[in-house]
């Protein structure tokens, strides 16, 4: 039987830097947490990335030195490599290099092993075929709590494995928290439910999508299963609201604003008054959503009161604004008398204040006859202008 010698190595230069221990530990910390940060993130991470992001923070980060650092954290069970979709662990190595070879076949396929380890490592332009990823140390019946958790809130979460289920965790988490920045963006500008719910969901996301290791991750999320629940539990509440039933809301601030004038006039009624009080009150609860599909119903008992009040309200403007139309009108007749003005001077300088007039008439909302009104005094103050202006007034015939 032969022995393979194992001094082999593994591509990795062992050199000595004139650094304490303590200092080495810490960057291998840091490489370790790039790693698990961008595996989070990213679902993979390759050898050569790991080595182009730190190459890049100073002159320290030498590459012999981050093929040391990945190299501890290989020998630490810290981090397994998969090359050519091959899975390799330091234990397995360890033991072709220690265990007695049966046969010259058995050498050659372990000789070509190393040899393909050696060869990826060694050789940078290979680095971006080693793939890093974590091992799995998390218990299977910790794994199958975090499963059935996760089913309970996602529904599908895969297969019970560390590396997957942490992958497709994280991507449920990151759709729960980007529905909910939606929803904040909203809730925001102000009038919308749910602020302080909102907050805090995106508060216990965050927390926990800041934690990248594995093992850490299910931890956290076993640990705040209650959280969880009630958080989600509440999150479908508000997706049905910000998705389904927003433009509801959006009538309900439209409504009430649009009443609050008549307020006092609408209370006489004791119907409308008591659905005009429920509206109100629905806009200010916290929790308004088991008394969402009540709001059109109120809406339309208010407005049925409400129109014919803002009918009557619009039909007075009207008045108001066309007698300072023809007051104005009238001024203006008596200066095109004082000048003899022909008849083509007169239909240009008096066609304006009586289209505005006219659209006065057929306006159906206090703002359009406000703006038509203005319309009529800016025109007013400019025919007065030109005709107070002998030069000027050519313009009119």
């Amino acid at each position: 039987m032969k022995t393979m010698n194992k001094n082999i190595k593994m591509g990795f230069s062992q050199q000595t830097f004139d650094f304490e221990q303590f200092h080495e530990q810490n960057l291998k910390k840091e490489v370790l947490a790039f790693i698990d940060s961008t595996i989070a993130d990213n679902g993979q991470v390759t050898f050569e990335q790991v080595a182009s992001h730190f190459s890049m923070q100073s002159g320290r980060w030498t590459k012999p030195l981050i093929q040391n650092l990945i190299n501890d954290l290989f020998n630490d069970d810290k981090i397994h490599f998969i090359i050519d979709g091959k899975k390799f662990l330091y234990e397995n190595i360890k033991t072709l290099l220690s265990e007695p070879v049966q046969s010259k076949s058995e050498f050659i396929q372990i000789r070509e092993t190393l040899s393909i380890v050696k060869t990826h490592f060694s050789e940078p332009a290979r680095w971006k075929y080693v793939e890093i990823i974590k091992p799995e140390v998390v218990e299977e019946a910790i794994l199958l709590r975090a499963q059935h958790l996760g089913k309970k809130l996602f529904k599908d979460i895969g297969p019970v494995c560390q590396n997957s289920l942490c992958r497709n965790l994280r991507r449920h988490l990151r759709m729960w928290r980007g529905n909910l920045e939606t929803f904040q963006k909203v809730a925001g500008t102000g009038g919308y439910p749910g602020t302080n719910e909102i907050r805090k969901g995106l508060d216990l996301l965050n927390k926990l999508l800041s934690v990248y290791d594995p093992y850490q991750l299910i931890e956290t999320f076993l640990n705040n299963e209650d959280r969880f629940r009630d958080a989600y539990s509440y999150f479908v509440i508000l997706e049905n609201f910000y998705k389904n039933q927003i433009h509801i809301w959006d009538s309900l601030i439209e409504a009430v604003d649009i009443f609050k004038p008549n307020r006092m006039l609408l209370k006489k009624d004791p119907d409308v008054k008591t659905a005009l009080e429920t509206l109100c009150k629905i806009l200010k609860k916290p929790n308004p959503y088991s008394m969402i599909k009540e709001i059109m119903s109120l809406i339309s008992t208010v407005k049925a009161a409400n129109d014919p009040i803002v009918e009557e309200q619009i039909a007075s403007a009207k008045v108001l604004a066309v007698e300072r139309i023809e007051k104005k009108i009238d001024k203006v007749v008596k200066v095109l008398d004082e000048k003899n003005a022909n008849s083509n001077i007169r239909n240009k300088a008096l066609f304006p204040l009586q289209t505005s007039k006219k659209k006065i008439n057929m306006a159906s909302n206090f703002q359009s006859i406000t703006d038509y009104l203005e319309h009529a005094i800016d025109q007013f103050d400019n025919v007065m202008e030109i005709l107070g202006n002998e030069d000027e007034i050519i313009f009119l015939a």
